[in-house]
C-alpha cells in the first residue's frame, strides 16, 4: 500500500499525464528532488544533534528543512513557484557553505551542488534556463579556483584540472545529455500524438462507410465472432436497444439449414434462420476475406420470399405457375401475357380498339437499398393487388421483369384521345403504398401505344411501349410511342457506347467558368464537363442525362473529381487559393465508392475542404433521397461547402433548404434573364437573396449576360456573380497551362 503510494505521488500516471506529459514530468522530478533533499537535511540535522550539538547550525539546518517540507506540500499545486524557490533554495545554501565555511566537505557539497544547478533547472525549466545557469556557474567556478591559486603555490595543475574536469561533467556535459535524451522524448511525443489523431481521424472515416453501406453488415472473426455491427445488423438480429451483438458470436443468432457446417459463415452463401424467431430466415453472404483474417458478412432477410416460394410449392399448379406467371406477384409472366393479349385480339372483330401501356416503378433501386429486399418485394405485391382491384376484369395485367408491369385496356372512342387516356391511367395508379405500417410515395413511368396504329400483336404493341418508356422524364412521366423516336432512339443508343468508351478512356475534359465577386475580382471557379465528338461538341444536358441512364454518372464524376483534385493540389503549393464548385446530380451519392472517395480525400488532404465545393442539380427526384441528405450531412460536417443549384427550379424548392445543409444558393439563369426589365423577377430574385442572408447562406447569380443584370444584382446584395458578361466556359489547361500563370493573375472585369 505505501509503495502503490510512493508510485502515485512521485512517478508519472496515465490520469495525470492526459493533463500534459511536459507539467507532469517536471513536477515529478521537483518532487523527488525535494524529497532527496529533505532527507539529506534530515540526515544532517540528527547527525548534528547527536554528534556535533552545535545549536546555530541546528537552528539553520531545521529552517532549510521546513521550508523544504513547505515547498514538497506546495509543489502539486504551485509548481513553478516550488521549483523557483528550490533552486533559490539550493544556491543560497550552497553559496553559504562555500563563503562562510572553512571545512573541505562543506566547500566540496557547495560546488557539487552549484555544479548540478544546470541539470535541475533543464530537469525542472527549459533549456534556455539551464544554459543561463551554466553560465552563472562560471562564477563559482573562479572564486574557487582563484582561491586554490591564492593559497597554495605548489603542486596546483592536478586540484586545477580535477576541479575543471567535475565543472564540465557536470555543468556542461550532463545538462547537455539530459537536454538531448528529453527533446527526443518530446519529439517522439508529439509524433505519437499526430499519429494517433490521424488514426482517430481514419477510424472516423471507415466507421461513416460502414454505418452507410445501406445493408446489413458484420465484420467478424475466423471463429465468428462479431467484432462489428452496424445498425441494420443490429436492429435484424436482436430486438433489444442495447448493443448485445457485438463481442458475441454468429452461432448465438443464427441457426444454418441444410449441411452448411459448424463454421457456416465461412461459406459464400449460407441459408440461416434467427434463434430466437425461428420463422425468420436470412441470408448470409460472405462479401470477403480481409488481410487480417476477418469476414465481411452481408444479411439479407428472405422470410417473404420463403414463404411466397412455399405457398406456391404447396399447390397442385406449381410447373403451370412457374411457366405462366410471376413468382412474386402470381401475374401472368411476358409469355403468358402476349398469349392472353393475342387471344383476346383475335377473338374481337376489326373494330376492337385497345392501348397497351408498360408502368415502370421510378427510382425502385434505391427503395431496394433503403428498406432492403423483403419490404421491396413487399412494394412490388402490394401495387400489384391494387392495379388488379382499380382496372376493370377485361383489362390484362401482367409482370414483365423486375419493376414493370404490363397492361392492356380495351377503349372506346373518348379515350383515344391521348389527354383521357393519361388522366385514366394516372387514376389507376396509387400515389403512395403502405409497407409495414410505413406509408411510400410512389413515383412512374408509362411508355404507351395505341393497338392498330402502333401495332397489331402483344409484341409488337410492349417493343413500341419500350421505346415510348426511353423517352418519359422526370417532367413527363406518360410517353406515348412515336414512329419518329425510332431514330432518335438508335441515334442515342450508338452515342451512349461512344460515351461509355470516352468516360472509361478518361475523354471527358474539364472547362472551368469564373465566378467575380461585384467588385469583378475572380473568386472561384465552376467546373463543367464538355465532351468532343467527333470533332462536335455534344451539349452536357445530353451527354450527361445518357450517362444517368447507363449509370455512368459515378465513373464519370470520379475521374473529374481526381482531375480536379491534381490541379487544386497543384494551385494549394502555389498558394492559389480559388475554390473550384463540382457538380452532383445525385446519382454519384448513392454510390458507395464514390463517396467513400469523398470522404478519403478530405481527410488525407484537409485543406481541400476550402478549395473543393460540391454542388447538388436537381436534374432527378434521387435528390429528395432521405440516404442523399443523410451523406451530404457527412460530408458538410468532414467542411465540404455545399451549394443548391438552379434553386426555385426542378427538385430545388425551400424543402432543399431543411433537407440538405447547404451554406450557398445558386438562382438560376431563368429567373436572371429577364432581369433588369422585368419587376416581378426581381422581386423574387430580391427575395432569394434576402431569403439566403438570413439563413446564412452565400447567394451565387448565373447567366447574367449585361452589364445592368450585373450591376442590378450587385444592388440587390448578390455576393458572387457568373455568365458570359464576365467570362464563356474555357478548358482548365488555359488556367494550369505555363506553371498556372493564368490562374495566379486573377485579372478583375470591370
Amino acid at each position: 500500500m505505501f509503495i502503490h503510494f510512493l508510485k502515485r505521488y512521485f512517478l508519472l500516471n496515465s490520469d495525470s499525464a492526459a493533463e500534459g506529459h511536459e507539467k507532469v514530468f517536471q513536477q515529478s522530478a521537483l518532487r523527488i528532488l525535494l524529497a532527496l533533499t529533505i532527507f539529506i537535511f534530515a540526515v544532517s540535522e540528527l547527525h548534528t544533534l547527536y554528534f556535533i550539538n552545535d545549536t546555530s547550525f541546528l537552528t539553520i539546518n531545521a529552517g532549510y528543512l521546513c521550508l523544504l517540507t513547505g515547498l514538497l506540500y506546495f509543489s502539486r499545486k504551485y509548481t513553478q513557484l516550488t521549483a523557483i524557490l528550490f533552486l533559490l533554495t539550493l544556491i543560497t545554501s550552497s553559496f553559504l557553505l562555500l563563503t562562510l565555511s572553512n571545512e573541505f566537505n562543506a566547500e566540496k557539497y557547495a560546488l557539487i551542488s552549484l555544479y548540478s544547478l544546470p541539470l535541475i533547472t533543464r530537469l525542472l525549466f527549459s533549456f534556455r534556463a539551464s544554459l543561463v545557469a551554466m553560465v552563472i556557474n562560471i562564477y563559482p567556478f573562479y572564486l574557487i579556483t582563484t582561491d586554490n591559486l591564492s593559497s597554495l603555490q605548489t603542486d596546483l595543475t592536478a586540484s586545477f584540472y580535477f576541479q575543471l574536469l567535475t565543472f564540465v561533467t557536470l555543468n556542461i556535459g550532463l545538462p547537455l545529455a539530459v537536454s538531448r535524451i528529453i527533446q527526443t522524448l518530446e519529439d517522439n511525443a508529439s509524433h505519437m500524438q499526430q499519429l494517433y489523431q490521424k488514426l482517430n481521424d481514419n477510424y472516423a472515416l471507415y466507421e461513416e462507410f460502414f454505418e452507410n453501406t445501406g445493408t446489413p453488415t458484420l465484420l467478424c472473426d475466423q471463429r465468428g465472432k462479431i467484432l462489428k455491427a452496424n445498425q441494420l445488423a443490429r436492429e435484424l438480429l436482436s430486438d433489444s436497444e442495447e448493443n448485445t451483438v457485438t463481442n458475441s458470436t454468429i452461432a448465438n443468432w443464427l441457426s444454418p439449414t441444410g449441411e452448411a457446417g459448424k463454421f457456416f459463415w465461412q461459406s459464400n452463401i449460407v441459408e440461416c434462420t434467427l434463434k430466437q424467431k425461428n420463422n425468420v430466415h436470412i441470408e448470409v453472404r460472405r462479401a470477403s476475406l480481409t488481410q487480417h483474417g476477418y469476414y465481411v458478412l452481408h444479411l439479407q432477410n428472405t422470410t417473404q420470399l420463403k414463404a411466397i416460394q412455399q405457398q406456391l410449392e404447396s399447390t397442385q399448379q406449381t410447373n403451370s405457375r412457374l411457366a405462366h406467371f410471376d413468382l412474386l406477384t402470381l401475374l401472368p409472366n411476358y409469355r403468358h401475357f402476349c398469349s392472353q393479349t393475342n387471344q383476346r385480339i383475335n377473338e374481337q372483330d376489326r373494330h376492337l380498339t385497345g392501348a397497351m401501356f408498360i408502368i415502370r416503378i421510378s427510382q425502385f433501386k434505391l427503395l431496394n437499398k433503403q428498406y432492403g429486399k423483403d419490404n421491396a418485394n413487399k412494394v412490388i405485391l402490394n401495387f400489384a393487388k391494387m392495379l388488379q382491384k382499380k382496372l376493370s376484369e377485361h383489362t390484362i395485367i401482367g409482370r414483365l421483369r423486375g419493376v414493370k408491369f404490363s397492361c392492356f385496356v380495351p377503349l372506346s372512342q373518348a379515350y383515344l384521345i391521348q389527354k383521357n387516356l393519361s388522366a385514366l391511367i394516372h387514376s389507376v395508379l396509387p400515389s403512395q403504398i403502405t409497407v409495414d405500417g410505413n406509408r411510400l410515395n410512389m413515383d412512374y413511368q408509362v411508355g404507351i401505344a395505341y393497338y392498330q396504329t402502333d401495332g397489331k400483336t402483344a409484341e409488337e404493341l410492349l417493343e413500341h411501349c419500350e421505346m415510348a418508356l426511353e423517352y418519359s422524364s422526370s417532367s413527363e412521366r406518360f410517353s406515348y410511342y412515336n414512329r419518329n423516336l425510332e431514330n432518335k432512339l438508335i441515334e442515342e443508343h450508338k452515342l451512349g457506347l461512344k460515351l461509355s468508351t470516352a468516360i472509361k478512356n478518361k475523354q471527358i475534359s474539364i472547362w472551368l467558368q469564373p465566378q467575380v465577386r461585384p467588385n469583378g475580382q475572380i473568386c472561384s471557379f465552376e467546373a463543367l464537363a464538355r465532351w468532343q465528338n467527333d470533332g462536335q461538341f455534344i451539349p452536357p444536358t445530353t451527354f450527361i442525362k445518357i450517362a444517368e441512364k447507363l449509370g455512368l454518372l459515378p465513373l464519370l464524376a470520379e475521374n473529374l473529381v481526381r482531375e480536379l483534385v491534381n490541379t487544386l493540389s497543384s494551385w494549394h503549393k502555389e498558394h492559389i487559393y480559388t475554390p473550384i464548385a463540382f457538380n452532383l446530380a445525385g446519382q454519384e451519392l448513392m454510390n458507395d465508392a464514390f463517396f467513400a472517395l469523398l470522404m478519403t480525400l478530405v481527410a488525407d488532404n484537409p485543406w481541400l475542404k476550402d478549395m473543393l465545393e460540391l454542388e447538388i442539380t436537381e436534374t432527378s427526384s434521387v435528390m429528395t433521397h432521405p440516404l442523399i441528405h443523410k451523406r451530404l450531412r457527412s460530408l458538410s460536417q468532414y467542411g465540404y461547402s455545399i451549394a443548391i443549384d438552379d434553386f426555385g427550379t426542378g427538385q430545388a424548392s425551400l424543402g432543399q433548404l431543411v433537407d440538405i445543409p447547404a451554406n450557398i444558393l445558386k438562382i438560376d439563369r431563368r429567373f436572371v434573364s429577364p432581369l433588369p426589365g422585368d419587376q416581378r423577377h426581381v422581386d423574387i430574385v430580391k427575395s432569394t437573396i434576402q431569403l439566403a442572408e438570413s439563413l446564412g447562406m452565400t447567394v451565387i447569380a448565373e447567366g447574367i449576360e449585361t452589364k445592368e443584370q450585373a450591376n442590378l444584382l450587385a444592388a440587390l446584395g448578390c455576393n458572387t456573380l457568373q455568365g458570359y458578361y464576365f467570362a464563356k466556359p474555357s478548358p482548365m489547361s488555359d488556367w494550369t497551362a505555363k506553371d498556372n500563370a493564368k490562374a495566379k493573375e486573377l485579372r478583375m472585369v470591370y
